[in-house]
């Protein structure tokens, strides 16, 4: 790989923290491969409108026009959809013979906007449609095999900035946190720069103060083996610009934590992908005596009509307490707790422990 190719690359990274410069590196790859125009784009949810778009010496009317007259007549997009995730592909491949004799698309946009031949690739992340085309500077212009190679491996790294994007729009997790700082916060915030501490909100530092988790060589770590086990896999699937939250248990406590990580700005260094120059941790601690309200419980209980080993055995699910856990405490069968689990939900009329938790934080109204 050339030492441009991999700037291009890290560039690519770059602009997912700063959107104008994605239109930038995008102008730098069309002049590196030689082409004359560049399209990377995501669609939305429902795949109907735009969700992130970015051109490179287009027209801006292009696309306007074609969103507005062509796209529902546009036969590619069927053939484009079909193929193979982050596979390279010319005009021959989705064109087809009919097409190019009939379709105004050939005959009237695109010789109007002087797009000549295509090369690229479907990039759909998440089900999300994604396109990353170039075209060439020729009506009869081709590709060389270096430079349909130099574009595949653009390809990997356009579609995983893209989702990189993606992520950083849904979090905003970056600006989030500064805005809320001061604020009334009910969940604990860590965030680190290059691997050193840049905020704690105080939630998060009374949990590190608790011992079970703390910050060690710039990432969070967990003092029991089988549970950093669980942290040392969420770290693995951040690097995919994932936000994963993962369940830790303090056994000697009880006291569950939920983790969520946000690392969604990798660096490509040196040809390969490294971790994110900030890192934002959200923890919160799930203790049963913090979430668990007598009160409440007992206004079920009355409401409902349950009766005492009922009662008990909703509050340990409500309290995230595990059955066998509960049972071994009670010194009863483990199958009899889910006799009278069943039992109390069968009064309640729920049919799952999500419900059993809706029901409960209704009734904390009447606290």
């Amino acid at each position: 790989m050339s030492e441009q190719l991999e700037k291009l690359i890290a560039e690519l990274y770059e602009s997912v923290e700063t959107e104008r410069l994605f239109s930038e590196t995008l102008s730098k790859i069309v002049t590196y491969l030689g082409a004359a125009q560049s399209h990377l784009c995501l669609l939305g949810k429902d795949n109907s409108s735009i969700g992130i778009n970015f051109t490179a010496n287009m027209d801006p009317s292009f696309l306007d026009e074609y969103h507005q007259h062509y796209v529902n007549i546009d036969y590619r997009l069927k053939l484009i959809t079909k193929s193979p995730v982050g596979a390279v592909m010319t005009d021959d491949q989705f064109n087809t013979q009919e097409g190019l004799r009939s379709s105004p698309i050939h005959h009237d946009l695109f010789p109007r906007y002087d797009v000549n031949r295509i090369m690229g690739s479907n990039i759909t992340v998440d089900g999300r449609l994604g396109w990353f085309g170039v075209t060439s500077m020729r009506k009869d212009g081709t590709f060389s095999k270096e430079v349909m190679e130099d574009f595949s491996r653009l390809v990997v790294h356009a579609r995983k900035a893209l989702q990189l994007r993606q992520l950083r729009m849904e979090t905003g997790e970056r600006e989030l946190v500064h805005r809320s700082s001061n604020d009334a916060q009910t969940h604990g915030v860590i965030m680190l720069a290059n691997g050193e501490t840049e905020y704690v909100n105080q939630i998060a530092q009374d949990i590190l103060d608790l011992g079970f988790v703390r910050i060690q060589n710039g990432r969070l770590v967990c003092r029991n083996p089988k549970e950093q086990k669980k942290l040392d896999a969420v770290h693995r699937r951040v690097r995919n610009g994932e936000a994963p939250l993962v369940r830790l248990l303090d056994s000697k406590t009880n006291t569950t934590y939920a983790v969520q990580v946000f690392n969604p700005l990798p660096r490509f260094v040196d040809g390969r992908l490294e971790p994110a120059r900030w890192v934002t941790y959200k923890i919160v601690v799930l203790n049963p005596q913090d979430i668990l309200s007598p009160r409440t419980l007992d206004r079920i209980s009355q409401f409902f009509g349950l009766s005492g080993s009922e009662s008990a055995a909703i509050a340990a699910v409500i309290a995230l307490q595990p059955l066998s856990d509960y049972s071994r405490v009670k010194g009863v069968q483990q199958d009899t707790v889910r006799k009278q689990l069943k039992s109390a939900m069968t009064k309640m009329a729920v049919n799952s422990q999500k419900q059993l938790f809706q029901v409960y934080e209704r009734f904390k109204v009447f606290e």
